[in-house]
């Protein structure tokens, strides 16, 4: 598996300087000019006329008119509705949020898994693009090494134009697995919420076409897959050039807004994390929808979920803690995360009301937790504030849970076992931050593990027990 490179998509997320107070007030400051200006300026896409869509469809169209596009996200609507407002049906509709170009097709659509085309008969015959469906387009060291498809149109039946062997009333969907995938963090933020963005609204009247599929992947997740299409998923790269899969409505690539995140005013517009994290329970089937009251039922223990971790990051005095917060009161489970069967996963995580644990991954377990529950981030020392904040706690809210987070000391990390106090690694973490994410990510997320101060952490734990309490 490759190391995982944020640099590109992570800057506003690690640059732990930001988090400085007198940065942060400069920060402030230029972005109430930088909004003032946006307001001025009026600057948005409304589709009133085919110019504006002529000019969403130019190869030439930056990044940054892109962004700006994306970011008028009121007038983008998914392809029904640009149908109905006048956009031209023999068109290619081409999108790009955040982390990812979209394209969606209408008409007589033709799928060569074997030479990775798309043969597209409309009109006009003179539209031809090439995409790489995999939802981290920001990411150029993971981006190069995905499978291209080609996208080729003709106005009318050719010899180039290979015949249908499978057609299919239903339309459906084109993307890449791989990159950062095999990591529960991943799994989630680069294909299963953006396939939830993306198929969702067909209600799963909709196929996956799969290029670099992975079969243990599929199977892992096949829950959720079932949740979104009812039809078979097919390993688009094995179909063989004999077998032309026909459409009538195609997308290529996936919706994704940010790290493990969505975002209602972006395309598709609506949708939130919450309407995320109520499909996987329903999905799983989870008993619980949300902490609530029970005047009937007698009170019963809290259930703490405590993520233990086997690699880096570990938690080494975890049965110390497990034992305080039992003595708080807390029922403790202990479990690494990760390797667990996920519908067993799913209904342990449902059952309980607080999950806690060192940053990493089996967070985002956090998507089973019934609503108002506690996710407890305890954050490593080395000033890793900022990828901590965005990949959780920025999102945890969204969740309808309650975020709450534990920033270890230096005197509660390893690191000091490794290398002297006086070590620039130990005297100005700041300095590595700016070597880039393969440098500190070595030292902060590799290299320690975290030993809790146990009369520090014992807050954090009382604080979320007594909210926990506001349901029993």
């Amino acid at each position: 598996m490759k190391p995982i490179n944020f640099q590109e998509e992570m800057k506003l997320c690690k640059t732990i300087q930001w988090f400085q107070p007198k940065t942060l007030a400069a920060v402030f400051g230029l972005s109430c000019l930088l909004l003032l200006y946006f307001l001025a300026s009026n600057y948005s896409y409304t589709f009133e006329n085919i110019d504006d869509w002529d000019n969403i469809q130019d190869d030439n169209f930056t990044v940054v008119d892109e962004t700006w596009l994306c970011f008028s996200s009121a007038k983008i609507l998914h392809r029904a509705e640009n149908l109905r407002r006048g956009v031209p049906k023999d068109s290619i509709c081409r999108l790009r949020v955040p982390k990812s170009i979209y394209y969606e097709i209408d008409g007589d659509i033709r799928v060569d898994g074997d030479s990775s085309s798309i043969f597209w008969i409309n009109s006009q015959g003179n539209e031809s693009l090439k995409a790489k469906p995999f939802p981290r387009n920001c990411d150029p060291t993971i981006m190069k090494d995905m499978k291209e498809f080609s996208v080729k149109s003709f106005p009318h039946q050719n010899e180039s134009v290979p015949q249908c062997t499978s057609n299919h009333s239903y339309p459906a969907i084109l993307f890449t697995y791989g990159g950062y995938t095999a990591n529960f963090f991943h799994d989630f933020t680069d294909l299963l919420i953006p396939l939830f963005l993306t198929a969702h609204r067909y209600h799963g009247e909709v196929q996956f076409l799969i290029t670099n599929m992975n079969p243990s992947w599929v199977e892992r997740y096949s829950t959720v897959l079932k949740n979104l299409t009812r039809y078979e998923i097919i390993d688009i790269d094995k179909v063989g050039h004999s077998n032309i899969n026909c459409y009538k409505s195609m997308t290529i690539g996936l919706y994704a807004h940010g790290e493990f995140a969505i975002d209602p005013l972006m395309p598709p517009l609506g949708y939130t994390f919450s309407n995320f994290t109520d499909f996987m329970r329903r999905s799983f089937s989870l008993e619980r929808y949300m902490l609530r009251k029970h005047d009937k039922s007698p009170p019963r223990k809290p259930k703490l979920l405590l993520i233990t971790r086997r690699w880096n990051r570990k938690l080494i005095n975890f049965n110390e803690t497990a034992t305080m917060a039992t003595d708080l009161g807390f029922q403790v489970i202990l479990m690494e995360g990760g390797d667990e069967p996920l519908d067993k996963f799913a209904q342990i995580a449902n059952s309980c009301d607080v999950i806690a644990g060192v940053h990493g991954s089996a967070l985002s377990y956090m998507v089973f937790l019934p609503q108002n529950a506690v996710v407890i981030q305890i954050i490593p020392w080395g000033r890793l504030e900022g990828v901590c904040w965005c990949n959780f706690a920025f999102t945890v809210p969204k969740a309808k849970l309650k975020y709450l987070e534990y920033q270890a000391s230096l005197d509660e990390s390893t690191l000091l076992n490794k290398y002297p106090r006086d070590h620039r690694y130990i005297q100005d973490p700041f300095s590595v931050h700016m070597e880039g994410w393969y440098v500190y990510s070595k030292v902060y997320m590799q290299e320690q593990d975290v030993i809790l101060d146990l009369q520090r952490f014992r807050g954090t734990l009382v604080e979320a027990l007594e909210h926990v309490k506001q349901f029993q």
